[in-house]
């Protein structure tokens, strides 16, 4: 089973600026939020609410010793304390019943990661509430002035910094994102199932030498930047359509924000309330479609199809085997064997083809299923991931690389015929959530996109091909149109 995908250059700034042009009235709806007219009438950038990817939700008091000097260990535990807070308070309470339906307007928000037993009853041990917290190294240490540290120079995995990833998700919003409900009438997002590797929201908390920091990858930027097949969709010429759409992201924001500040404040009496938008700016709707351009597949995706040998349907009983293989064959973090890859594919192992010190896991044991059956692999490296928030631990949110695994009736037949694996194309991810970082920066890890999209793709090879189980078709890459 061979990849089959092509790249197609990226269009000129004339043919972008003509399709907007012909499809300004379309995006009309969302003017309200993103002032996409002007930016499509070419009239400036007056009325265009700046989009940035992150947005900082609060900030926490650093621990100090008896000498008011920053307590670097203890105020690490501190960081870590509070992201268990969150999770507890996401896993075990629900949030109408605490902030009320002024404020939660959908369904309850619950924590990724944990059962469905827990997320349905709010049973939640405390192992898997405290395992569904990502924990993403840095390159940072957790005491300067430890004497390994400081006679070495070498952050040793003890001493390894760690930023705290928490997947937030709300069935509700979900549905419609993906485009499982619709957005008014019978109206749903399209492409929906596509967008997954997009979800769910991610909060973060990390801290240096001033402050313990929660952050939020913002719904505002992702649905501007990450689902612009729907913004330039022919429902965006129904009224109705366009403004309920249009207040998803805010809301969608504005609940995290009231749960992150409730529990945060809860945990913390001193914790102090922020709205900082944080990343690179994207100034005019231009800019957005732009990065989507200029990427290598002109999507922030890369979704590739693939049928059964002899011709039936995928079963959801299949959809999981596979997205289980992918795990296994990536290796689980928190095992003795997280990092290894000894699954021989060509006759050769894949860790022997996979770039060096990648060290490849899943960061959990099973997959998050979002509604529609969607099944998401979070992959990290952590010689990349240190890589990464050596640029900023701002952009902690972007992590873990999204690999997401459904089924789909392609043909529009009946039968689920196509498996599709879908990736959040690192270029695109470099481009739209790195926009921030130095030149030299970019220059350095503009080779790594490139290995962490083909690290990726083999480990996923190696899954289907040796590990599933199911005898497939070789992959075709699967294109929906993200631009006018």
């Amino acid at each position: 089973m061979h990849r089959k995908f092509d790249k197609k250059p990226a269009r000129t700034l004339m043919s972008k600026m003509v399709g907007k042009a012909l499809l300004g009235g379309a995006a009309l709806g969302l003017a309200m939020t993103l002032g996409v007219p002007t930016a499509i009438a070419g009239n400036g950038n007056d009325d265009f609410a700046t989009v940035t990817p992150y947005s900082r939700i609060a900030r926490l008091p650093v621990v100090k010793d008896a000498n008011d000097q920053v307590d670097h260990v203890a105020t690490y535990a501190k960081a870590k304390a509070a992201a268990l807070a969150l999770a507890n308070y996401v896993a075990l309470y629900k949030d109408v019943d605490v902030l009320g339906e002024n404020i939660i307007k959908g369904v309850d928000w619950v924590l990724g990661g944990t059962s469905a037993t827990c997320r349905s009853t709010r049973s939640c041990t405390a192992d898997e509430i405290k395992k569904a917290i990502i924990e993403i190294p840095t390159p940072q240490p957790i005491n300067p002035y430890d004497p390994t540290y400081l006679s070495t120079g070498v952050v040793n995995e003890a001493n390894t910094k760690k930023a705290s990833v928490l997947d937030l998700c709300n069935e509700a919003f979900a549905k419609q994102a993906l485009g499982v409900s619709p957005i008014v009438g019978d109206m749903k997002v399209v492409n929906g199932y596509s967008h997954t590797p997009a979800l769910p929201c991610k909060v973060s908390i990390w801290n240096d030498d001033d402050h313990i920091y929660v952050d939020m990858k913002d719904p505002n930027a992702i649905f501007s930047l990450f689902f612009t097949d729907v913004l330039f969709s022919a429902n965006m010429a129904d009224p109705a359509f366009a403004e309920a759409i249009s207040d998803l992201p805010p809301q969608v924001k504005s609940e995290i924000r009231a749960v992150v500040l409730h529990a945060m404040n809860e945990f913390d009496a001193k914790t102090k309330t922020v709205d900082k938008a944080l990343g690179s700016k994207f100034l005019n709707m231009d800019q957005v479609v732009d990065v989507v351009a200029n990427s290598p597949y002109q999507s922030p995706y890369l979704h590739i199809g693939y049928t059964k040998a002899d011709g039936s349907g995928f079963t959801a009983t299949d959809s999981s085997t596979v997205t289980q293989a992918i795990i296994n064959t990536m290796s689980i973090n928190g095992t003795s064997t997280a990092g290894q890859h000894p699954t021989v594919i060509d006759g050769v192992t894949l860790d022997s083809i996979l770039s060096p010190g990648s060290s490849w896991r899943s960061a959990r044991a099973t997959p998050m299923t979002l509604p529609g059956l969607n099944h998401v692999i979070e992959a990290c490296s952590p010689k990349y991931a240190k890589m990464a928030m050596g640029t900023g631990v701002h952009h902690v949110t972007a992590l873990p690389c999204e690999v997401t695994v459904q089924i789909i009736d392609k043909d529009k037949n009946g039968t689920m015929e196509t498996l599709v694996v879908s990736y959040l194309d690192p270029h695109f991810m470099m481009n739209a959530m790195f926009g921030d970082i130095t030149e030299e920066e970019k220059t350095a890890f503009a080779p790594v996109t490139d290995y962490i999209m083909d690290d990726l793709q083999k480990i996923v090879d190696a899954a289907l091909e040796v590990n599933s189980g199911i005898a497939l078709n070789d992959g075709v890459r699967i294109q929906y149109n993200m631009l006018p």
